[in-house]
């Protein structure tokens, strides 16, 4: 985890850590990323993560530890450079390492000059000594890549992408902390949301001079699958800053590209930067690339996109942002966590059961609160009572939730007019609850 100052360059500085990541079987994970440094140089910051399970671990109060190192290794034209770090690694116990998918995360930071590098990091084991000998390391894995660090000088540019496990925001200070994810996977058992990090170098000093946008496309073929809006800052610096994160919820398991473009809108010029990640899945299903088919009968595909029923508003605005091909993927994700076969039905007794004059049952609080919750596990009707409208109590007993009903108009068509459900906003008709009303539900 790196903190960050927003708009300006900030000192490389790294916590060893733990952090959840997504991997197939217990790998070494390398990754970096480049940044302006002091005078020609560049910065590059160099990222792995160690699963748990990579590593032999000795009992100590409290839990296990692990003493391991990592040596890397930058070699370029006229410059070589190689050093050994040396680490412990402490979990509680092997039992919620493995149920929190459990990697150690950590990083360093070199400045170099621009130009193409190879570089190597080794994962490195404490090796039991035999008797009368000194103890020393084994490798145990070993990561290689060739690397080109680019120059960040003369014209608008974008820092290389720091793709990220989270971001962290300081309300105090205005900064922020970047936790890195050096295996770059999303979704499946890692994180749901794509978060990355950048800087914009070079830009005009004018205020309101540029705007920031970020994609999802697909890595084999130009298709934009996720997008967000177009942001335009205000005040902008000749050095900028920015942390964003897209959700990936949807997205069937395979290779993408995020993509990141930042126009200077003073001058006109654009930057560009990309960088590929995996959504994680099944293992056959990244072997096979074969995406998710939703099977449905002909009632549920005539309900199947009404997700204004049951799907929280956030999904239902980044539902709304997709391409019509990854709308499709989005609602076979959805339905694989949802019963589509119940909904189906739901809808339709709802349409008949609660239907008013000329109004769908589907458009009726009741008929709305039974298709989101199901049927009631009490429903007591209050119809001929003096000085007061027809009511309905509904209660849910396993969720503890209460519904309040009454025929406002007299038209038989009943308004929610109080709940204790947390999903529901405020009705507008509490004001409707009598004396003894507002005891019993209060």
């Amino acid at each position: 985890m790196k903190n960050r100052e927003p708009g300006v360059m900030s000192v490389f500085a790294v916590l060893f850590c733990l952090a959840t990541a997504a991997s197939a079987g217990p790998r070494l994970s390398v990754d970096w990323a480049a940044f302006a440094g002091s005078g020609d140089s560049t910065r590059v910051e160099v990222f792995y993560a160690v699963p748990y399970g990579m590593l032999d671990y000795s009992e100590f109060e409290g839990g296990l530890e692990a003493m391991f190192a990592v040596r890397f290794e930058l070699r370029g034209t006229g410059f070589e450079q190689e050093a050994t770090l040396y680490r412990r690694a402490a979990i509680e116990s092997f039992a919620a390492a493995e149920a929190a998918k459990r990697s150690f995360v950590d990083g360093f930071s070199l400045a170099v000059l621009p130009g193409r590098y190879s570089l190597r990091v080794t994962l490195l084991g404490l090796d039991e000594p035999a008797e009368a000998e000194e103890p020393g390391m084994v490798e145990l894995d070993a990561h290689a890549d060739s690397i080109s660090v680019p120059a960040f000088t003369g014209r608008p540019d974008l820092s290389t992408l720091q793709l990220a496990a989270g971001i962290i925001h300081d309300t105090v200070t205005g900064g922020f902390s970047v936790v890195p994810n050096p295996a770059r996977s999303f979704g499946g058992d890692g994180a749901e949301r794509v978060f990355f990090y950048c800087e914009g170098y070079n830009l005009s000093a004018a205020a309101d001079s540029y705007n920031l946008k970020v994609a999802i496309v697909r890595a084999a073929a130009p298709e934009t699958l996720v997008a967000s809006p177009q942001t335009r800052f205000k005040g902008a610096r000749v050095q900028t800053a920015a942390a964003l994160g897209l959700s990936v919820a949807g997205l069937v398991p395979g290779d993408y590209r995020l993509a990141v473009v930042l126009d200077d809108r003073a001058t006109g010029a654009r930057a560009e930067r990309s960088a590929r990640f995996r959504i994680a899945g099944e293992e056959e299903e990244r072997a096979s690339g074969v995406t998710y088919r939703l099977q449905m009968t002909q009632l549920e595909a005539h309900y199947h996109d009404r997700l204004e029923f049951i799907a929280s508003p956030r999904e239902l605005a980044y539902y709304e942002a997709l391409s019509d091909s990854g709308k499709q993927v989005f609602l076979t994700r959805f339905w694989s966590r949802h019963n589509l076969a119940e909904f189906a039905r739901r809808m339709e007794t709802a349409r008949e059961r609660y239907r008013v004059a000329g109004t769908d049952g589907i458009r009726t609080d009741r008929g709305r609160i039974y298709i989101k919750y199901g049927e009631p596990d009490g429903i007591e009707r209050r119809e001929i009572e003096v000085d007061r409208r027809p009511r309905e109590y509904w209660r849910y007993f396993n969720q503890g939730y209460a519904f309040v009903f009454v025929d406002v108009t007299g038209s038989n068509d009943y308004r929610l007019v109080w709940t204790n459900s947390p999903d529901e906003t405020r009705t507008g008709y509490e004001s409707m609850l009598t004396p003894d009303e507002q005891e019993m539900f209060r």
